[in-house]
């Protein structure tokens, strides 16, 4: 199996945000879900919206996928993988993009990964992230983007950062 690669979320634009939320009154709850449970849901290809992406198992039409993170509680600093999967109808690996995004609810995406788009190899893509301190404390949702020749889902996966 093949080692994941680091990426890490564009910075800038990901802090300024969610010190904006502090700012705010946002959450500073630092409770984690250990909940390996998904939820799963059937949505038109329009419902490929990063800002509103709350399960990890979607199906739009011919487009099946699956979001797996490897918890819901990254630590700072350090890797955290996931892995998409996408297949057609019948079980077949599509090829195409997904491009990862974090999302803040009230906010919408505040942060992309780098490089911001990745290739499904064989209807697959494993990678790592690493998040940064600024983001301890709220409430985020990984979201991965999939684009195929068959359709395009959203999928989220929500996380609680701690150090």
């Amino acid at each position: 199996m093949r080692q994941p690669l680091k990426r890490t979320i564009v910075a800038p634009v990901a802090i300024a945000l969610l010190l904006s939320v502090a700012a705010c009154g946002g959450s500073k709850s630092k409770t984690a879900s250990s909940s390996t449970s998904t939820a799963t849901t059937t949505a038109a290809a329009p419902s490929a919206n990063p800002g509103t992406a709350t399960a990890a198992t979607a199906t739009s039409g011919p487009v099946h996928a699956t979001l797996h993170g490897a918890n819901h509680a990254p630590v700072t600093g350090k890797n955290w993988s996931y892995t998409v999967h996408v297949t057609d109808a019948s079980g077949k690996p599509l090829g195409g993009t997904v491009e990862t995004d974090f999302v803040v609810a009230g906010l919408g995406v505040v942060g992309k990964e780098t490089p911001a788009v990745h290739k499904l190899n064989d209807g697959t893509l494993s990678d790592a992230v690493q998040f940064p301190a600024d983001a301890v404390g709220h409430p985020i949702t990984l979201v991965a983007v999939i684009h195929t020749s068959a359709g395009a889902v959203a999928l989220g996966w929500p996380v609680n950062v701690s150090k």
